[in-house]
């Protein structure tokens, strides 16, 4: 278990993968609908094989990291089951795209939007997890916090923090 504890640990690290190129795939084609970018759709299809190969990886590195423990409650569910939609829904819209081109084209702006939510949430409840569920509105004045469910908490306004450096002397 130790090994797949450890392999594990790579999904902070290659989940990036599979966000970057979603992004840059659904923006080059929906840039590629312009008549001056068309020549980038015939990159389409390496990418989003690209994608989901990346983004079954990165799944698969997710469910060893989830084995460790530690990530139980809303917040760990709501991430699983979103990456795993995320990689399902990707694994989709390539088979799609090299497949069947007209349906393709019937559900290319739904499949965009529906990738887009789930990368956007999926990574909200990932960081959830890695740096607290304030870490993004944290350092607004009033340490504004969301909750895995949702709910939104206001505090009183922080103090920022202020970094102290040691002087270094020759």
């Amino acid at each position: 278990m130790e090994f797949i504890f450890f392999l594990g640990r790579f999904h902070v690290l290659v989940l990036h993968l599979p966000i970057g190129i979603i992004l840059v795939t659904i923006a080059l084609e929906f840039a590629a609908r312009n008549e001056k970018y068309g020549r980038f759709e015939s990159a389409a299809p390496l990418l989003w094989a690209t994608a989901a190969i990346t983004a079954i990886v990165t799944v698969v590195f997710g469910y060893m990291h989830y084995a460790e423990g530690g990530y139980e409650g809303n917040a760990g569910n709501l991430h699983r089951i979103l990456g795993t939609a995320l990689a399902v829904v990707t694994t989709i819209a390539w088979l799609l795209r090299a497949r069947s081109q007209a349906l393709y084209e019937k559900s290319r702006v739904a499949l965009a939007i529906v990738l887009l939510v789930l990368v956007f949430t999926t990574g909200h409840y990932g960081g959830s997890l890695t740096h607290g569920s304030s870490y993004l509105f944290g350092a607004v004045g009033g340490g504004v916090t969301i909750d895995p469910d949702g709910n939104v908490y206001g505090g009183e306004p922080r103090p920022r923090r202020v970094q102290q450096y040691a002087r270094v002397r020759p």
